[in-house]
Parts: structure tokens; sequence; C-alpha cells
């Protein structure tokens, strides 16, 4: 649920989470908002891509615009290969720093820096301006 795709999305999205948690070192928490809990209290919603190539650091991570009501504080963001033999935790940021520095894309819209189609309404950040 809450995946732009269905299937082996869901699969992809676990892993994802997995690998979150242990780089974090925080709680897994899996709600509608939150999948990783800090022990200070800090919630973070893992956000997950398949991708056919190792991520380079110009690559972009996306929030999906219906998700942007999570009660979360933080985006952590993972890439797994399609394969599901190599996962790469990309980083981090505050989910205001996100809507500060992210730019938006309507479903349909083709972004020309590498011919995707948007298959949804989302908000798109570089992976370099991520913390680790």
């Amino acid at each position: 649920n809450n995946s732009i795709r269905e299937g082996k999305g869901a699969v992809v999205a676990f892993l994802g989470e997995a690998v979150a948690k242990r780089v974090l070192k925080g709680e897994f928490n899996n709600t509608y908002d939150y999948d990783v809990v800090y022990a200070d209290g800090t919630k973070v919603d893992v956000k997950t891509k398949e991708r056919t190539v190792p991520p380079k650091p110009y690559y972009e991570c996306s929030v999906a615009d219906f998700n942007t009501r999570q009660n979360c504080d933080e985006y952590a963001f993972v890439s797994v290969l399609n394969t599901l033999k190599e996962a790469w935790y990309l980083g981090k940021i505050t989910k205001p720093d996100f809507y500060k520095k992210a730019v938006f894309h309507r479903k349909g819209e083709l972004d020309p820096t590498n011919n995707f189609t948007f298959k949804a309404d989302c908000y798109n950040i570089p992976i370099s301006l991520l913390h680790p």
C-alpha cells in the first residue's frame, strides 16, 4: 500500500526499510506515517526506489504528493537493485528541508534529464543534497 507501484514494489519497499533501520540504528515501527524511530523519538519515513544500475549522486529521490501529510520528522532514502541483490542507503533529510529543496513534478510530465515520465505527482531531490 501507499506505493506508486504494486506487487514487487512492496518487496523493494520492505528491503529499503530493513536497510535504513540497520544504518540508522533505530527501532522498526512500520506505520503509514513512519518506519523507523530513533531513541529520542524522531520518526523517519523510508522512501525506496528500485533501480537497474547503482545510484549516482545526481540521481533523484522522490516523495509522492499523496504521501506529503505523513506524520514524520525525516525522510531516509534507499535504492534497491532490480535483482534484489544489492541496496544502497543514500541519506536522509528533515521533512521541512526536503520541501524547501525539492522540485515538484506532475504526473505525465517528462523529466528531460533522463526521459522518465512521472507516474504520479511527486517531489524530487538529488541524492547529493541528502545528509549521511
